[in-house]
């Protein structure tokens, strides 16, 4: 029974994992958007050379997301019969959110600090507070030893 469960919490965890994903590729491309806006200019060959980083990040990030699901399925499966769940979870989470982080911080700076309400401020926080928490639960938690009996 514990081990279904545990089955169970893993591949809600990847989906958590997919759906963080996607928010990264969507935050991380409006900040490389803003980035890339700023470099064309009005200059017509350097619009077309944005068009083309951008097309080529979309390629690039949306090929990254597919290996992360992939072997985060397996990394977090693995981690059911060694009873090694959570240490796993937080491993691939925490790394996630603070990427967030990053893009989420990129966005607000192009977009300007000052019209940030204080809702963006709590996300931001959040993203960072828990991204380094599960990094440190991740680094710190150990696993359980082989010859340790199931409580």
């Amino acid at each position: 029974m514990k081990k279904g469960l545990g089955y169970v919490i893993a591949y809600l965890t990847w989906a958590v994992t997919m759906a963080l994903g996607v928010w990264f590729i969507l935050i991380g491309r409006e900040s490389f958007l803003g980035a890339l806006a700023l470099y064309a200019g009005d200059s017509l060959p350097r619009v077309w050379q944005a068009r083309f980083l951008d097309k080529a990040y979309m390629v690039a990030v949306g090929l990254l997301w597919l290996v992360l699901l992939i072997v985060t399925e397996e990394y977090l499966k693995r981690g059911v019969p060694q009873r090694d769940l959570m240490r796993r979870i937080a491993n691939v989470i925490g790394p996630e959110l603070l990427l967030i982080f990053v893009a989420d911080v990129g966005l607000l700076l192009l977009q300007g600090i000052g019209g940030a309400g204080w809702l963006r401020w709590l996300i931001l926080g959040s993203e960072l507070v828990i991204g380094i928490a599960l990094v440190l639960v991740g680094r710190f938690l150990h696993p359980p030893k082989p010859g340790e009996a199931d409580n």
